[in-house]
């Protein structure tokens, strides 16, 4: 069975799916989790910064500014165990720095009290807030958010880690149950693969599961069931049909035969002869098209197939057919490889070689030639000198009733098609090639799929 790539296979698609649908999972679910700690983060920082902001405001209020300038600098002076740093600036209204550490008047609306999340001159990042004290004064309060970028990183890591579980998790998972399943389908095509083999008997096996897959292996049964059914009544019907043809007319030959023992003019005789060709005629077409039909009913079916010695039959039918070119003026010649065994059908075999040879002899005028040639593989190749077959009609003459020669006794038309059938049985393709003069068949085993 074809094996396919870790992205043409089903099972690896989904397996790829899962993986993605767990870390696209992760990192959604990161993104909101980050996202309410940056929120939270920011509103406590904001209620921190207006707390400190008011009691400010209330000393400037009470006290005056130079209380104010104190309180200031005691914040400044001293540390925090959070390791967030607190910003001050207490500023007149051109923004000239009365106390605190920041150096200039950042982008912030007192008069509106404004509050955000500003970057200051050496990069760091606060949330600040300010405010109108008076006419003269303005003041700004403000927090780094050292806690929170400390818990997003350590979120950022806890998710990673996170992620990388849960891929390596959904990754084992989506493995463990594709193969499963391929192994499932693999049955299944193990069966097809076993019928086309021959052996037309092969079917599923029960897994004792009840999903698509199993009612897909009861479905195939089931259809391969049928199947055999119509194989073995197709047979049936064609051995009953030339029994009652065949029967018949060989009765009629019969008396055709026993009336012209009994009647001694010349002209009933002539004419009951012509008669009795007439039946035999009929009879090897019948025979011809049963053949055909029940060669190509058996198609892949490997049942009643042995180990022939290829090589034998063809050297027994070279010397067959070596007697006759003699009496013909025709040259024969045959090169045959020995010990090419097959598993093959003897008498079809035999009658698939005799078929290309009595069609060559046919066309060859003479004084012509005609070669049987049988390679390992197994390659067989029929070839003669005659006027060979014009291109256009190469692949037509293994059709029924397709005759070349429309001259009255050149046959039926059939012996091709039934070397065709005969090939096809056996996992064989044939074809004709133009051998430049005369024709060439050539029969060899079908490439298999990719």
């Amino acid at each position: 069975m074809a094996r396919f790539g870790l992205l043409r296979s089903v099972f690896g698609r989904v397996t790829l799916s899962a993986l993605l649908v767990s870390l696209a999972s992760t990192l959604v679910l990161f993104l909101v989790v980050e996202r309410i700690v940056e929120t939270d983060g920011r509103v406590m920082l904001g209620r921190e910064v207006d707390t400190d902001l008011a009691g400010l405001a209330d000393i400037y209020v009470s006290s005056g500014e130079a209380e104010l300038r104190a309180r200031i600098a005691d914040r400044l002076a001293m540390e925090r165990g959070d390791s967030e740093k607190a910003y001050y600036l207490l500023a007149d209204a051109a923004g000239r720095r009365v106390a605190g550490n920041i150096d200039h008047w950042p982008a912030l609306a007192s008069e509106v009290s404004e509050a955000r999340l500003i970057r200051l001159p050496g990069g760091d990042r606060m949330f600040a807030r300010a405010t109108l004290l008076g006419p003269d004064t303005r003041l700004i309060v403000g927090r780094s958010n050292i806690r929170a970028r400390a818990l997003q990183t350590r979120l950022a890591i806890a998710f990673a880690i996170a992620g990388a579980i849960v891929a390596l998790l959904s990754l084992a998972a989506g493995h463990f149950a594709a193969r499963r399943l391929r192994r499932r389908v693999e049955r299944i095509n193990h069966v097809f693969d076993a019928v086309r083999a021959g052996d037309i008997g092969a079917r599923a096996r029960a897994t004792g599961a009840s999903d698509e897959l199993a009612e897909l292996a009861a479905n195939t049964n089931a259809m391969l069931d049928q199947v055999q059914r119509l194989m073995e009544a197709q047979r049936s019907v064609s051995d009953q049909t030339a029994h009652e043809i065949r029967t018949p007319l060989m009765h009629l030959d019969t008396r055709i035969l026993k009336a012209m023992e009994r009647t001694g003019d010349e002209g009933l005789l002539r004419t009951l002869g012509r008669s009795r060709d007439e039946i035999r005629s009929v009879v090897r077409l019948l025979d011809s098209l049963l053949d055909i039909a029940g060669t190509q009913a058996l198609r892949g079916d490997r049942r009643g197939l042995a180990d022939v010695d290829l090589s034998e039959i063809a050297d027994n039918l070279a010397d067959l057919y070596g007697a006759s070119a003699e009496d013909l003026g025709i040259a024969f010649n045959a090169m045959v490889a020995p010990g090419i065994s097959f598993r093959a059908d003897p008498m079809q075999i035999t009658r698939l070689l005799s078929n290309l040879l009595d069609n060559a002899f046919k066309y060859v005028p003479r004084g012509g030639s005609v070669l049987l040639s049988l390679a390992p593989g197994p390659l067989i190749i029929v070839q003669d000198n005659g006027r060979g077959i014009p291109a256009d009609a190469r692949e037509l003459v293994f059709d029924r009733y397709v005759r070349l020669d429309p001259s009255p006794g050149s046959g039926h038309g059939l012996g091709l098609a039934l070397a065709r059938a005969i090939a096809e049985r056996h996992g064989l393709t044939i074809h004709v090639e133009d051998a430049a003069p005369g024709a060439r068949f050539v029969v060899q085993p079908e490439m298999a799929d990719d």
